[in-house]
């Protein structure tokens, strides 16, 4: 690859074919370690920098731009149509990431991509991707039964149905849910990763990810309930060992494209209906907080919890939903408000009222 683009001077017009050479030589690189990318960021990086190339070609000034000179002005002038666009801040933080890992592959310091705030002001909606959530987004909240849904997507398709039990009651992300294969999954707990086993849970069997995870990063959830053990069941008598709950004979991105599909058959959109296929994973890291911290959670208008009581459930949290970092859980839970275990019982009649006896932590 080196000697193709040695070949293709600075500057030269197929600028595609530099591109290419690029994408092969580094494609699969980690950003800042040293290992290989998941399949789904070599998917989406090539799609991402090939439309980021066409559009600054056809829309801005730099119509003639060589890959490997991208500077700053380029990437401001690219900023300025995704805010016209009216794309979210969190949209633009992970294209503006991407770029950074394409600056290194050119040889160039990633600073010259600069951050949102840089390009679009520091009090641009854009500019500010929100960490915490400020608002329910489960099904529930938006007086939407995953129960009644369901019944719908069954008599559509029941992999897909199935798939958002998983992510109901086990809180899994859709796209883990599409790989799992509930035959091999089901592993005993003397075999599950240490970090993964909960001491206060007496689960004898932990339902096992290690595909479509995050990052491509493994764990283990204790099955806990009946009703949990019938969805595993279930799943195992839906499709056979060694398959995922993918529908047989089609690829990932084809699953993932009628996943989708059939959710919007059913008006599980945001536009529809006020939510999303995450919304379940909301819902099951909501009840299992309050389950486990014994009070509301702060979306839900919860406002006491001690604060190691908190920390805690975040932290169980946490790991039921494959993060590595416990304050990852207020994008679902909302910020923690926290008294001393000795004042709840004093000041629980005025804390009701959201009064007293708080603060924020």
């Amino acid at each position: 690859m080196d000697r193709l683009l040695a070949a293709l001077p600075l500057g030269h017009r197929d600028w595609k074919r530099i591109l290419a050479c690029i994408l092969a030589k580094h494609g699969r690189e980690h950003g800042t370690r040293n290992k290989q990318v998941s399949n789904q960021t070599m998917y989406e990086r090539p799609r991402f920098l090939y439309r980021f190339f066409d559009d600054l070609h056809t829309q801005t000034i730099y119509i003639r731009l060589d890959p490997r000179c991208l500077g700053n002005r380029h990437v401001a002038a690219m900023v300025a149509i995704w805010a016209k666009r009216g794309l979210g801040a969190g949209t633009i933080a992970n294209y503006l990431s991407m770029l950074r890992v394409f600056a290194t592959w050119i040889g160039k310091d990633p600073g010259i991509v600069r951050t949102a705030a840089a390009y679009l002001g520091e009090d641009s909606a854009q500019a500010r991707r929100r960490q915490v959530a400020d608002e329910d987004h489960s099904w529930i909240a938006a007086g939407v039964e995953h129960a009644e849904v369901r019944e719908q997507i069954q008599e559509i398709c029941p992999y897909v149905a199935i798939q958002t039990e998983f992510s109901r009651l086990f809180g899994l992300r859709p796209k883990e849910a599409r790989c799992l294969r509930p035959h091999e999954a089901v592993t005993p707990r003397e075999r599950v990763f240490p970090r993964d086993r909960d001491p206060d849970s007496h689960a004898k069997y932990y339902l096992h990810l290690d595909q479509g995870t995050k990052g491509g990063r493994p764990r283990d959830q204790p099955i806990e309930t009946e009703e949990q053990w019938d969805l595993v069941r279930r799943a195992q008598a839906l499709v056979r060992s060694g398959r995922h709950l993918g529908r047989p004979g089609y690829t990932l991105k084809q699953n993932t494209e009628h996943y989708y599909r059939v959710l919007k058959k059913v008006g599980i959109t945001h536009e529809d209906r006020g939510v999303t296929a995450h919304g379940l994973r909301h819902e099951f890291a909501i009840e299992t907080y309050e389950e486990s911290a014994g009070v509301a959670a702060p979306v839900r208008g919860g406002s006491i919890a001690d604060r190691e009581v908190d920390r805690a459930a975040r932290g169980t949290l946490s790991r039921l939903l494959g993060h590595a970092r416990r304050q990852v859980t207020s994008a679902y839970l909302g910020s923690p408000r926290i008294v001393k275990t000795s004042d709840i019982g004093r000041n629980s009649s005025d804390d009701c009222q959201g009064n007293s006896g708080s603060r924020e932590a």
